[in-house]
């Protein structure tokens, strides 16, 4: 009895396995990445125009491992699906580790003077393997230039950096002394939708201009005005928090939050901003019909969208 159990066990894991394999081909959208939005499959095909398949392992002298499995994208912000595997023998456990991840794309200037960029760390992603050698991470970066510039048909080089745990044993592994980079190309279009707004918004004190107003499946950004000239390297203090209480408002009355700064990028000489985040779920870009960003509600009824 207790081998029959064993085998009933194995037989459903195996089926499991198959069935998210074959979910995968499917949707072309890894598993993880879809269980961290919450979705299913209807949710998936949203985004696979967005998915860029890359399956590429960098192997250390140290015994280390960095696989590089997809690329999820969109016209202004990107994640990447990354496992940072240790030497047998290491343990990885707990969710006080940062993986940095160099993701530069081609045509994007460098850092300006007075322009700067900010955005939250990757994700530890649930591993549900029972592996504790490996960590899966959501590495995410946005459009790091003020005016929004786009990153369809971008070519995107990935380097490994380097791996530091917060806490105890303060695990530091170095990747660079060992640089190795891998390039992929970016989708041509994408699923989003832009809209021209051009209507006054209060940050905290000072009154600023919402112009574009960018909507994908994954993500919401926008741009704004201020005064140039600003000594402030960040902009307004209240820029800081634009994702609290941030929300997409549906067609059918749902309210959905948005959950990440995945760039803010904000230009002192100009008083130009433009802000990249993640939704806390898969949504159909059509189906926004207004957005709430610091307490204020901005309609999109009557406005003409351009499409991706």
């Amino acid at each position: 009895m207790n081998r029959i159990k064993k085998m009933t066990v194995v037989l459903v894991a195996a089926a499991l396995m198959l069935m998210a394999c074959a979910f995968t081909v499917v949707t072309g959208l890894d598993q993880r990445i879809l269980t961290y939005f919450g979705g299913g499959e209807e949710q998936a095909q949203l985004v696979s125009g967005g998915v860029v398949e890359v399956e590429k392992s960098f192997r250390y002298e140290n015994g280390w491992t960095i696989n590089i499995q997809q690329v999820l994208a969109d016209r202004y912000s990107l994640a990447v699906l990354a496992e940072v595997v240790a030497p047998e023998g290491t343990v990885l456990d707990g969710e006080n580790y940062y993986f940095e991840l160099g993701m530069e794309v081609a045509t994007q200037t460098q850092a300006q003077e007075g322009v700067g960029s900010w955005g939250y760390g990757p994700v530890i992603l649930e591993q549900g393997d029972g592996q504790d050698n490996r960590l899966t991470f959501l590495c995410t970066r946005g459009s790091q230039q003020a005016e929004g510039q786009s990153l369809n048909g971008q070519s995107l080089t990935l380097t490994p950096m380097w791996l530091q745990e917060s806490g105890g044993s303060k695990l530091c592994v170095d990747f660079t002394e060992e640089e190795q980079s891998y390039t992929v190309q970016l989708p041509e279009k994408d699923s989003g939708r832009t809209y021209e707004v051009n209507a006054p918004i209060q940050v905290g004190e000072e009154e600023m201009t919402l112009g574009e107003l960018y909507l994908s499946p994954i993500g919401v950004a926008f741009s704004l005005q201020g005064e140039g000239n600003d000594a402030r390297m960040w902009g307004p203090t209240e820029m800081d928090y634009m994702e609290e209480g941030a929300v997409l408002h549906m067609a059918d009355g749902e309210a959905v939050a948005v959950r990440r700064v995945v760039s803010q990028t904000y230009d002192q000489n100009t008083g130009a901003a433009y802000c990249v985040f993640q939704t806390e779920e898969i949504v159909k870009p059509e189906n926004v019909v207004s957005v709430t960003l610091l307490g204020q509600t901005f309609s999109l009824d009557g406005l003409t969208p351009v499409e991706g």
